[in-house]
């Protein structure tokens, strides 16, 4: 899972003596990641961090305050496809990163506002199941519609001619 990948990077990027920026997630949230990030391995893993709420008009700065950092790795919470608009309309002014990696609400699970499945749903590919039934409001139409359409193509690509 995306949140397994990440905490491994980190550990990493600690290993490494290199730094991590984190972009997503309301503020209170992603204070709470980098301070835990601090705690765990240094004060100095962290390049810098940014909540994921942000004008267009404030893209080009922050892209640029990310890439003056100097962090070798982002990891980007902020929800599809806003998160893909964001990074490939500012590939330029990132290019010095060496890493960057979407992870989704895990900055949301790290900080307690949402929890992890348990360990079996995890092992059986069920997690995406148990985080639709914490959020059904918000998650019904990426796994109904986003599902269905995948089968779709999956499908179509398939029995091509």
């Amino acid at each position: 899972a995306g949140i397994d990948l990440m905490h491994n990077l980190v550990a990493l990027a600690h290993e490494k003596k290199h730094t991590i920026y984190l972009l997503g997630a309301k503020r209170q949230v992603v204070e709470k990641v980098a301070a835990t990030f601090k705690k765990k391995y240094s004060p100095t893993i962290i390049a810098g961090y940014r909540n994921g709420y942000f004008t267009p008009k404030q893209e080009a700065q922050i892209a640029k305050d990310i890439s003056d950092s100097d962090a070798q790795m982002l990891f980007v919470g902020i929800s599809s496809p806003q998160k893909e608009h964001f990074l490939h309309k500012h590939k330029e002014t990132l290019k010095n990163i060496n890493l960057i990696m979407g992870v989704g609400g895990s900055f949301d699970v790290m900080a307690g506002v949402t929890k992890r499945a348990p360990l079996w749903m995890q092992r059986i590919g069920m997690e995406w199941f148990f985080r639709f039934l914490q959020e059904p409001k918000r998650m019904w139409k990426r796994y109904l519609v986003g599902n269905i359409s995948f089968i779709y193509l999956v499908f179509k690509e398939r029995f091509k001619k």
